[in-house]
């Protein structure tokens, strides 16, 4: 007696092997039987004919812890059939905390924080805080590289002491301990960009005693990505910690092409080394408008920021090196204001610019595009984020078919129409998965539904050593999406970000009916999950 059979769909079983037609019989939070299940009994049945039964998506790479403790709904992952999202990338997660690194991190981390009170110091604190909230879909923590160093050494542009080290080694243990399935840099970011490679293979050396992940935001995506590649598989080379290179693209017009270098580096490591990377498919990237901005710029933190900004000195430099770059720096230079796009600010005055470019905001107000941004950094306190079309369509399409990539959003969990779902943010939140699908698969061919589905389930499942999930298995947990192949679409666009996804019929979530044909399940049965080690 099963509690649900999924029967009649083209079972796609998240390890890359040719689909099969399979009923799945489910029991509690498991699946307990994959096979002809016509003649067996069920409290409940899904027709899934015509349908592809898929492991739930896993979302190798997000931002969406305060989201999820705002609003555990995560439609924009739901509607996807993302059922698992890894939080605290690029560097920055909420935890762990000092009362002196609380507001500072706040800052770093460029989010709202939609009410929720930090009242959490370690990262255990933090996790037992999650999971206090209902969320609807799985959750994979990471800690910060850059949380960690905030908190035991401030924003300072400096090697760390010898006892700051050790209080971030401890800090990296008690949140391997604690949960954590790994480390995240963000090392074009303060301050994970003051930090040296001696500093980032100590801790992930603790990781990999946790046989935990290194993932990397690594430290320039532009005129200097190879260097940064070589970087992140030295640190996992020289601690033996598996080796996740995040969002890899290379950026800016005069860069595009070099991904088939990098490539090559990454594939050379392979040989000996856990290194993959993962992707997602725009050509615009999402970050804080303030990274336009020289580092040292922002060395101290925000409110030093602030102060060199109103500082006619420090101002005129700041606006010299946004236009020529500086020492140890290069962005993707000579910026084109069209290119970049501003997602959210705070002032209620300035929501009209959201949405457009930077270039079209300075002709309406007749300013300097530099000029401009550096004072919506300013007046918004370093609170305002950028969408940047810096990224090829070839260099998508030929890393996407590489063996070694994972899809990642890059995107948060959030809910239109809820504390979450405001602003302009990118159209990844919402159709990162469906797009891969409809477009490179069903649109372009370049991949198969086995192969695009192993890419979003099975290989970010074994690489973040989660037991029992991303296939479809008796044994494994029931986290399950089906949905139409000839109608899954992403309708997120960047002029008008927040469209729910279709064409995802059902999603399970532990067993559980998270999403009925575009009905969300009012009861939220996600969980944190803990890993192996």
């Amino acid at each position: 007696m099963f509690d649900l059979i999924i029967e009649k769909g083209l079972v796609i079983d998240g390890t890359g092997a040719p689909a099969l037609a399979a009923d799945i019989g489910i029991k509690e939070d498991m699946i307990e039987a994959v096979e002809d299940l016509a003649g067996a009994k069920a409290a409940r049945r899904l027709n899934a004919s015509g349908m592809i039964v898929a492991p739930g998506f896993i979302d190798i790479h997000t931002h969406s812890e305060l989201e999820l403790m705002a609003d555990g709904r995560a439609l924009s992952m739901l509607y996807q059939g993302v059922t698992t999202n890894v939080t605290g990338n690029c560097g920055m997660s909420v935890a762990p905390i000092s009362d002196q690194s609380r507001v500072p991190v706040q800052f770093a981390m460029a989010t709202d924080s939609y009410g929720i009170e930090w009242s959490w110091h370690s990262f255990k604190e933090w996790l037992d805080a999650l999971r206090s909230r209902p969320i609807s879909i799985n959750v994979v923590p990471l800690v910060g590289h850059g949380t960690i160093r905030a908190t035991a050494m401030g924003f300072d542009d400096r090697h760390p002491s010898d006892l700051e080290m050790k209080t971030m080694e401890r800090l990296t243990y008690e949140a391997m301990d604690a949960g954590a399935f790994g480390i995240s840099t963000g090392l074009v970011y303060p301050p994970g960009i003051y930090s040296d490679t001696p500093e980032l293979v100590a801790l992930a050396k603790v990781v990999a005693n946790f046989h935990g992940l290194y993932a990397s935001h690594i430290r320039g995506e532009a005129y200097t990505l190879l260097q940064a590649v070589t970087e992140a598989l030295a640190i996992g080379n020289s601690s033996g910690v598996k080796v996740e290179i995040s969002h890899h693209k290379a950026a800016g017009k005069s860069n595009w092409g070099k991904v088939r270098d990098s490539l090559a580096l990454i594939e050379a490591a392979a040989m000996g080394q856990d290194v993959t990377y993962d992707l997602y498919p725009y050509r615009a990237g999402n970050a804080g408008l303030g990274q336009l901005l020289p580092p040292w710029a922002h060395a101290g933190g925000t409110e030093i920021l602030l102060e060199r900004l109103s500082n006619d000195k420090d101002r005129k430099q700041i606006y010299h090196d946004m236009i020529h770059g500086c020492s140890g720096w290069a962005n993707f230079f000579p910026i084109d204001w069209e290119d970049i796009r501003i997602a959210s600010l705070v002032s209620q005055d300035k929501l009209w610019m959201e949405g457009l470019s930077v270039a079209e905001i300075a002709t309406q107000l007749h300013r300097d595009p530099v000029e401009l941004v550096m004072d919506l950094v300013y007046e918004e306190a370093n609170q305002v984020s950028m969408v940047n079309f810096v990224i090829s369509p070839e260099d998508i399409e030929f890393l996407l078919l590489q063996p070694l990539a994972m899809i990642g959003s890059d995107g948060r969990a959030v809910s239109p129409g809820g504390p979450t779902g405001y602003g302009h943010p990118h159209p990844r939140y919402y159709g990162t998965f469906p797009r891969v699908l409809s477009k490179y698969v069903r649109g372009k061919g370049l991949l198969t539904w086995e192969v695009a589905i192993h890419k979003m389930t099975g290989m970010p499942a074994a690489k973040l050593g989660l037991d029992k999930r991303g296939l479809i298995s008796p044994g494994c947990y029931a986290d399950i999406t089906v949905f139409d192949p000839d109608t899954i679409w992403d309708r997120a666009t960047f002029s008008d970000p927040h469209q729910l996804s279709t064409g995802v019929e059902w999603v399970l979530v532990n067993g559980h009916i998270a999403l009925s044909q575009g009905t969300p399940a009012s009861d939220l049965k996600g969980r944190v999950l803990a890993p192996s080690h």
